[in-house]
């Protein structure tokens, strides 16, 4: 679910340019280039016996720690227009590849529920001398940080859930096809891809030819793992923060896109009815992926939000 599509925002300064073929190496250059204007380094960590891939701007000395946490089928690339609102602000940013996902590992026999992910960023965080952080995560990635702070109270300076897995108090058309055998979310070859693009984002951006082959051709390799991955965790735990959403203390702030095809809008009300205290925002003009679709103006709204609990606010 936190689709692919936040790497096509990566590219957008590409769409003028003649559709000539670009190679691997040469899309992973300008995807490297792109976490460097947004102040990131990229490392990897062991954890839990797999390799863990992140981003980081190591500062160890910030006031706030913020952590970005991607959605299913996505990596750390969705978050790097986004990242850009932290860049001069007194954050650390942390932006890991979740196992299964991005540069991290995909070991056949891995635990990808929900509450290993959690851990494994839990573990990642005590190697980095990270002792609390404001986590945002989306879609799956939503239902990641969710767990995080059930499992680690004292670990999470606040939440925020950007059309977040975890509750599913209304079906979405994504549903109804699921239940053909038709998963939007899994592009078995190429041409899927394009209907993905269209599905998860209200506003496609415009690309050329090479890079939505790119793009694709990582897709459909990784179709096999994240078919296993949707039908084993996300469909048989489809509401399982429901019963757990009162046992949530972190400041909390819900995020959603209006035109979310892929999770229902009315799902944020059942987050905000339950968690404590917390709030409730939507964006008129966004789809599932808000950090990518608006990342200047999502990024306002949790940058206002993290700030205001260190102003009284």
């Amino acid at each position: 679910m936190r689709t692919l599509t936040r790497f096509l925002l990566c590219f957008l300064m590409l769409a003028p340019l003649p559709a000539i073929a670009l190679d691997r190496e040469m899309v992973e250059d300008m995807l490297r280039s792109q976490e460097g204007i947004a102040g990131l380094k990229r490392f990897e960590a062991v954890i839990d016996g797999h390799k863990v891939s992140y981003l980081d701007n190591g500062r160890a000395t910030a006031g706030r720690t913020v952590m970005f946490v991607h959605g299913f089928g996505d990596s750390s690339a969705s978050w790097m227009f986004f990242a850009r609102s932290f860049r001069d602000g007194d954050y650390r940013v942390i932006i890991p590849d979740l196992l299964g996902f991005g540069r991290s590992a995909r070991p056949a026999a891995g635990d990808y529920g929900y509450a290993a992910q959690a851990r494994r960023l839990l573990l990642l965080m005590e190697k980095l001398q990270v002792k609390s952080a404001h986590l945002v995560g989306n879609s799956m990635g939503g239902g990641v940080v969710a767990q995080m702070s059930l499992l680690r109270p004292d670990a999470v300076a606040s939440l925020t859930l950007m059309d977040s897995a975890g509750v599913h108090f209304k079906a979405t058309e994504l549903d109804q096809q699921v239940l053909k055998g038709n998963n939007f979310l899994i592009p078995k070859k190429p041409e899927d891809f394009e209907r993905l693009l269209d599905y998860v984002a209200y506003r496609r951006p415009v690309m050329t030819r090479p890079i939505i082959d790119y793009l694709a051709d990582r897709a459909v390799k990784d179709a096999p793992l994240h078919e296993r991955i949707f039908y084993e965790v996300l469909i048989h735990d489809v509401g399982f923060l429901t019963l757990a959403l009162a046992d949530i203390k972190a400041p909390t702030l819900i995020l959603w896109g209006e035109k979310d095809r892929v999770l229902h809008p009315d799902n944020a009300r059942v987050f905000n009815r339950y968690i404590p205290g917390s709030r409730l925002h939507y964006f008129p003009e966004a789809g599932h992926v808000p950090m990518a679709e608006i990342p200047d103006e999502s990024a306002l709204v949790v940058t206002r939000f993290i700030d205001g609990l260190y102003s009284g606010r």
